[in-house]
């Protein structure tokens, strides 16, 4: 009793600094934007009114999900499903816009960036921003029409161009501004724009020694026990983790039944006799076929075709028939077919040719089939519940699966695909929980939270095979440069060339006369930034190496250039400093975004929500 006597005076104390918290809320609440007092106070981001934070700007949830939205409507009017995938990619997506307009936004007040009604005026006059230049009103033959969009600009029918006036002087010409002043940066010497013009047009002939890796000698490069564990001590912050969290699950894959592939066969049998007996084949084509590429308008047209161009059986079936012929349901990996054949000819090299339509009818999982497989997840369910999830999986005769070890930013279980849910439920959960029905266009699934691993590194045990494979690796490199090294001491002492002194042999292939400019790929060497600046800085009969490449090292004599024609280089100059400019600028604006970032205060909330 005294112990419950304590706890209630305390509770009491604690309504009191609740209600005082509460009015001070209210007292000073414009100065904190509304937010809530007792998170501000003790220096937490309420997750339920804040999906993100950046340098104390608070972001809702609404303004990040309209940015989602944004993202997948662009995905389905591209035509592709919206799934998991998609909608984590809208997701990552939508958080790098957000942050950079933010970052950005907060850059241009540091600055004190602004523009001007004048500017406003002149901006829209000479430098209308992108989405104006792509608006089919402003457009001829699909090409931007200055006049048409200044005769528009010039006579608003309403206040039509209000927003869009706002919109250039608030946002796009303070972010033009701020463009500006990182580009000032950005210098374009005469250096860099003669060697862009060679790597374009000088012609280098080659010869070279290609020492591969793949092709290395693989003896003597299994590491032992104890350089493996070296090697683990010395990296061993490659493999931190955060938290990580484990699985077993059940699944129930939304696979057509028998009934249903019975269901197709019997609608195929049906509309083959309604065919045969005078019915309109396109019109039945056009209303029943699920031929992506019939879209309910062509009538099942194919056009004409030759063996070697359809399905094994669809292709037996067609080139064994008669002009004129409907043929009885033919089942290949894509469905039931119903074929019409209109016509056959012999092509001018002399084989045979079909003309037809066709009805294309897929096997799908039926409402009914779907309700049946989630009745068994649901019963599932109360049974894991009610029993345990081991008692469940033996009263229903079910083999559980393991994922182990998920990162909290993972959206898929292999064998299963992308299911966020699942992993959303591993984090918001205590182990030994079961969740509810999760599904994706796939499979439905139940999973119990097996097991929680708090941040640290993975054992060697775990990542034994990865320190293992890259050893190899680096032992194989170091042979490659061995092989490469002694070639190149055997070439410079012989003072012979590489073709008279190298024949091939096993891990090595030789390059002979290869006559390509840098900005091209030589053969077998292909390229790379080493060796393209190696060539640059070189002369002919110069031997260069060895040279790392992406498949060993290689040995390289110049055997000779082209002219460098400085007439062509007038002519090439102003275009080449443009795009090196264009080149720089993205990679400036980049690096500018990224020293933002990574000195920004950003607090992510997405793992309460996704």
């Amino acid at each position: 009793m005294a112990l419950m006597t304590s706890m209630r005076e305390r509770m009491h104390v604690v309504l009191w600094a609740l209600l005082a918290m509460f009015l001070l809320s209210m007292t000073i609440g414009g100065l904190v934007g509304g937010a809530n007092i007792l998170d501000q106070l003790i220096g937490r981001v309420n997750p339920q009114t804040t999906i993100a934070q950046i340098n104390k700007v608070n972001i809702s949830p609404d303004r990040f999900n309209n940015l989602v939205n944004q993202q997948v409507e662009n995905a389905r009017a591209s035509g592709r499903p919206i799934n998991d995938l998609i909608l984590q990619r809208a997701r990552s997506t939508a958080w790098d816009n957000l942050v950079q307009d933010v970052l950005v936004t907060q850059e241009v007040q540091r600055l004190e960036i602004s523009a001007s009604n004048e500017e406003v005026i002149f901006h829209l006059k000479n430098n209308p921003p992108p989405f104006l230049q792509q608006n089919p009103n402003f457009q001829t033959d699909n090409k931007f029409d200055l006049n048409k969009y200044r005769q528009a600009l010039n006579n608003p029918q309403g206040d039509e161009w209000a927003p869009i006036e706002s919109f250039m002087k608030e946002t796009y010409i303070p972010n033009f501004k701020l463009q500006k002043i990182v580009d000032e940066s950005i210098v374009i010497t005469e250096t860099d724009i003669k060697n862009e013009f060679i790597k374009r047009n000088i012609k280098y002939t080659i010869s070279a020694a290609h020492i591969t890796a793949s092709k290395t000698s693989k003896q003597n490069i299994k590491p032992s026990e104890e350089e493996i564990e070296n090697k683990y001590k010395k990296e061993k912050d490659k493999y931190r983790h955060e938290e990580l969290r484990s699985i077993q699950y059940v699944s129930w894959k939304k696979d057509p039944s028998k009934q249903d592939s019975a269901d197709t066969k019997n609608l195929a049998e049906n509309l083959y006799a309604r065919a045969n007996s005078g019915e309109s084949f396109s019109s039945l084509a056009n209303e029943y076929s699920m031929d992506p590429g019939n879209q309910g308008t062509k009538g099942g047209d194919l056009g004409w075709f030759k063996k070697g161009q359809m399905v094994k059986q669809f292709e037996e079936a067609a080139f064994a028939s008669k002009k004129d012929q409907i043929i009885k349901p033919v089942e290949s990996n894509f469905g039931f077919h119903i074929i019409q054949v209109r016509d056959i000819r012999t092509n001018e090299d002399g084989e045979k040719e079909v003309l037809a339509s066709h009805i294309l009818l897929k096997t799908e999982i039926s409402s009914t089939s779907l309700s049946n497989l989630k009745r068994d997840a649901t019963l599932f369910s109360y049974d894991a519940q009610d029993n345990g999830f081991k008692n469940a999986l033996e009263e229903h005769i079910l083999k559980e699966k393991e994922h182990l070890n998920i990162d909290s930013e993972d959206y898929s279980i292999p064998g299963i695909g992308g299911i966020r849910s699942a992993i959303t439920f591993a984090f918001r959960n205590e182990k030994g929980d079961i969740s509810d029905i999760l599904e994706n266009d796939d499979y439905y699934i139940i999973c119990q939270l097996s097991s929680i691993t708090p941040p640290g590194f993975k054992s060697l045990e775990q990542v034994k095979k990865e320190v293992e494979l890259n050893l190899e690796k680096e032992n194989i490199d170091a042979l490659s440069l061995d092989k490469a090294n002694d070639i190149l001491i055997d070439l410079t002492g012989t003072k012979l060339t590489l073709e008279k002194m190298l024949t091939p042999e096993d891990g090595i292939e030789i390059i002979k006369e290869d006559v390509k400019t840098l900005s091209q790929s030589f053969t077998s060497i292909g390229k790379n930034s080493r060796i393209t600046g190696a060539l640059l800085s070189s002369e002919i009969g110069e031997i260069l190496g060895p040279l790392e490449t992406n498949r060993g090292y290689a040995i390289i004599q110049i055997k000779a250039l082209s002219s460098f024609d400085s007439t062509e280089y007038t002519v090439q100059k102003d275009l080449i400093r443009s795009t090196l400019f264009n080149r720089k600028q993205n990679q400036y604006f980049q690096n500018w975004l990224n020293d933002l970032k990574d000195n920004a205060d950003i607090v992510d909330n997405r793992k309460y929500y996704f």
